[in-house]
């Protein structure tokens, strides 16, 4: 869920049931996810949370981190990314990822084991969007029940599709073209 304003919550109701029914609840960061995470966690479903470009100590980010069952980040703004996943971990997460562009990305499982996967050599057109595709690529492969090396990979096929694609799918490449064409 990404609704940058916090509701007065009318649709509660309605959004704990589809979180309950979810594998998954993936918030980003912005005030309405930030207002649910309670009713999140209340759910008992996993909570997934990308905080992108933490840098260890924005005080925004803290509820978001103490309430994930899975964090993603990226190596921006981290000395030690695997010290910062081993501390998500041994705070309550069940997975902790940083993507580290082109070396592939790190993980640190519930067990405390690091896994490392390659970036998928490719030519890149636009990094927007890799992230959350990455992310989006780990989360159906372990809702699939992919183990964190073989979902990892998941992540790391899924981000090279919109690495090599000048929007964040490459499908949308011949959509945005034929839309200029026919104007």
């Amino acid at each position: 869920m990404s609704t940058p304003v916090a509701t007065a919550g009318d649709a509660d109701v309605w959004v704990r049931d589809r979180m309950t029914a979810a594998g998954a609840v993936v918030l980003d960061l912005a005030a309405e996810p930030l207002r649910l995470l309670p009713l999140a966690r209340a759910t008992g479903t996993p909570v997934w949370v990308d905080v992108h470009d933490y840098d260890g100590e924005a005080d925004y980010h803290r509820p978001f981190l103490e309430a994930a069952d899975a964090v993603f980040c990226n190596a921006d703004r981290l000395d030690d990314p695997v010290a910062f996943l081993r501390s998500r971990v041994a705070a309550g997460a069940s997975l902790a990822v940083c993507t580290l562009g082109a070396d592939g990305a790190v993980a640190v499982d519930g067990y405390g084991t690091v896994h490392r996967v390659p970036a998928v050599p490719v030519e890149v057109v636009d990094t927007n969007g890799a992230g959350d595709a990455f992310l989006a690529g780990v989360l159906d492969a372990r809702l699939d029940g992919a183990d964190v090396p073989a979902a990892l990979e998941a992540g790391a096929r899924t981000a090279a599709s919109v690495l090599r694609s000048r929007h964040l799918h490459p499908l949308l490449d011949a959509v945005l073209d034929a839309g200029r064409g026919a104007s």
